[in-house]
């Protein structure tokens, strides 16, 4: 990948005439454009020091030419730059970063998108684009990234878990669109197609403040792809003879990207065959335009998915099959130059269950909801030091049902009930966060109010409040080094379905709970990074105390119900590092440790095996290679509706070859080493598909 030279424009306005003191004002900006935040400003022999804020602008008080303005960051090398006298209007400084790998960093999660998380908060950013290997689903991408790990059973419903926490705890957006599910194994954004993926925001911690309930563990947001011209991609994969076409056309304002994927099922190392197959069309078409102070932009995704199976261990004797699963997502946003955002967002979604016991019964369940949220966002600079964001939100749900069909295949009786009946959901909120630069230290601290309403038929309606917060801090400390540590509180309502349903699902019959209290959480975490010339190195410790934890408990054989525990207490480590070899040669490493236990010293459920992972790039002319290793441990102890899982050894490799300037080919396998494994400790998880050889090819043409 060509990564340009980092560019910093500085643009300097000076008020006033020359010998009296006045302001210095001015912006950070890349290469491209994008705007860099916390670069330090500050004034050769004088105290006077101030930082970019997320648009990259800046301001020094009580200054004036002549002076000497030094510039610095921990991932690049510092430069200064004097300004000899008023007048001068533009003064450019290029900054050469320590290493290419640096500018791939975001400062927070994804600069170039709309994002409110807090700098000090632990966030990774995935770009598709930069793999050699095409992904497959959103799962394999996030799990990629330390703590972050596959949860529940297999298929293309696969959802994942971050540090531990997991679920319905784990909160997926797309664009900053809620995403909800009525299943009780947790959302997933495997709708929209890995080809139509831009980039991927994983947040590692609670963000319950920014995001709202549901972000106990974390946030995976899904940003879709913005095409600048024509891109055509397809592949095939030997697993299940997955194939997959995308298209894709940009200009101006403008984009629009449409892919297929389908496959038959899979089969484990052993021959077994998994119910894997699944076919999904999926679509995306977004605008932005301006008109006087105001920005625009529009965002509608597509998806339509069919014959979805759901690779369990209770196959074949017992079926899963989601016949259809359908979404559609509109979004339209404005942006003042007053610094205030307006979104506005809906979500009509179905999904339809098929559940077939061999010469015993069959059941359907049909679901359907009606999504919508709205968000209001102002940003105020008070003062050189200090900037304030706060904003109200909203979250609702109308029409959420579920219809039951079962029939005994024996005596032929058919039994017809509404599990969900016209439920509804509202949940408003009030949030705010201040940003204080105290000397080369960033102090952040914002809190949020939320009130929820949850209805089901003739039921009783269901209302709680509830506050939540958090503090954090960056500290350069010098020498490439940079200390961050967060304290926050985490939030999660019961869902509807957690409350209300009670019927037939994927993993057996579950009987919901309408005395359910709200999950709250208290978290901490400390880390420390270091940018060296070549080496870059990230470390993490936390701490999650959860009460109220709210797990599926089994009563009896296939029958579940959801119980608050008293209490969970998760901790870990994380690590992460790159290091560049050369300009060929780069390598990443990393892994993390996690345990968790209940107030009775229990395991909790969902708690990942422990892991490390080796990756290397490689690339010359017209090649490129793309290596990753990946051990995981054996997990002995186990928490409730799980069993133990083996110690487990992943390699895969990707080689692609350009053919020229707009075309490539790429050859790609996954567990080379046909290993048999889980990918969590699900007690109904089989085994993880054999080996896998993929071919795949990218046309893409150049403006």
């Amino acid at each position: 990948m060509t990564v340009p030279s980092t560019l910093i424009g500085l643009a300097i306005w000076f008020i006033g005439s020359a010998g009296l003191l006045a302001a210095v004002t001015g912006t950070v900006v890349s290469s491209e454009g994008t705007p860099i935040e916390h670069a330090r400003v500050g004034v050769d022999g004088d105290s006077v020091v101030t930082f970019t804020d997320v648009e990259g602008s800046f301001r020094l008080e009580e200054v004036g030419p002549p002076l000497e303005i030094t510039v610095s960051h921990p991932r690049f090398s510092t430069q200064s730059v004097k300004i000899p006298a008023a007048g001068e209007e533009l003064v450019v400084i290029v900054l050469e970063p320590k290493q290419e790998y640096y500018e791939e960093i975001a400062v927070s999660a994804n600069r170039g998108e709309e994002n409110f998380s807090p700098v000090s908060v632990a966030a990774s950013v995935i770009q598709p684009e930069d793999s050699v290997a095409p992904p497959t689903d959103l799962t394999e991408m996030v799990s990629q990234v330390p703590s972050v790990s596959e949860n529940g059973q297999g298929g293309l419903f696969q959802t994942y878990s971050i540090r531990g926490v997991s679920r319905q705890r784990v909160l997926t957006l797309v664009s900053g669109m809620r995403i909800v599910s009525d299943r009780r194994a947790g959302t997933s954004g495997s709708f929209v197609d890995p080809l139509l993926m831009g980039s991927v925001d994983v947040l590692r911690g609670p963000s319950s403040t920014y995001w709202g309930s549901g972000a106990l563990g974390g946030v995976v947001q899904v940003f879709p792809r913005r095409f600048d011209d024509w891109s055509v991609a397809s592949g095939y994969a030997s697993q299940g003879n997955e194939w997959n076409l995308a298209a894709g056309w940009g200009k101006g304002g403008w984009s629009a990207g449409v892919a297929h994927r389908q496959a038959g099922d899979s089969e484990t190392p052993a021959g077994e065959t998994l119910n894997s197959a699944f076919k999904q069309t999926s679509g995306t078409v977004q605008g932005s335009w301006s008109s006087g102070h105001y920005q625009y932009d529009l965002q509608a995704v597509a998806s339509a998915g069919r014959d979805i199976g759901k690779a369990n261990t209770d196959f074949p004797e017992r079926t899963t099959i989601y016949p259809e699963e359908n979404h559609l997502l509109v979004r339209f946003g404005m942006r003042s130059e007053a610094d205030w955002s307006l979104d506005a967002w809906i979500h009509p979604n179905d999904l339809e269950t098929h559940v077939l016991e061999s010469e015993v019964s069959e059941s359907t369940v049909d679901n359907s909801a009606f999504d919508l949220g709205l968000n209001w966002q102002k940003q105020i600079q008070i003062g050189p030091k200090v900037m304030t964001r706060f904003g109200l939100d909203y979250f609702g749900r109308r029409s959420v049902d579920a219809d039951e069909t079962t029939e005994d295949l024996i005596s032929g009786e058919v039994l017809r009930q509404q599990t969900l009946d016209s439920g509804t959901e509202d949940e408003a909120a009030a949030y705010g966060a201040l940003e204080w630069n105290w000397g080369s230290t960033v102090v952040l601290a914002g809190g949020r109010f939320t009130w929820d309403r949850q209805t089901n038929a003739d039921q009783p309606s269901v209302t709680n409040t509830a506050g939540s917060g958090f503090v954090g801090a960056v500290v350069p400390l010098g020498n490439g080094f940079e200390f961050v540590s967060n304290a926050g509180t985490g939030l999660r309502f019961p869902s509807l379905s957690e409350r209300f349903f009670s019927g037939v699902t994927g993993r057996g019959e579950v009987v919901g709970n309408p005395n359910l209290d709200p999950e709250r959480s208290l978290s901490l975490d400390a880390g420390l990074h270091w940018y060296g010339k070549s080496l870059y190195l990230s470390g993490y410790i936390f701490h999650n105390d959860i009460s109220d934890y709210i797990e599926r408990v089994e009563v009896e054989p296939d029958l579940l119900t959801f119980v608050n525990l008293t209490s969970g207490t998760i901790q870990g480590v994380e690590l992460e590092g790159f290091y560049q070899f050369n300009g060929a040669w780069s390598f990443s490493f990393g892994g993390h440790l996690i345990d968790g236990e209940n107030d009775m010293n229990e395991p909790l459920a969902d708690i990942p095996a422990n892991r490390a992972y080796l990756g290397g790039k490689w690339s010359a002319g017209k090649w490129m290679w793309e290596g990753r290793w990946e051990q995981r441990a054996e997990r002995s102890d186990f928490g409730s509706g799980e069993k133990p899982i083996p110690a487990a050894s992943l390699l895969s490799m990707s080689l692609a070859y350009q053919v020229r300037e707009d075309l490539a080919i790429t050859l790609t396998g996954r567990n080379l080493l046909d290993e048999e494994y889980f990918n969590s400790a699900d007690r109904k998880v089989a085994l993880s598909p054999g080996r896998a050889i993929g071919l795949a090819l990218r046309w893409t043409r150049r403006p």
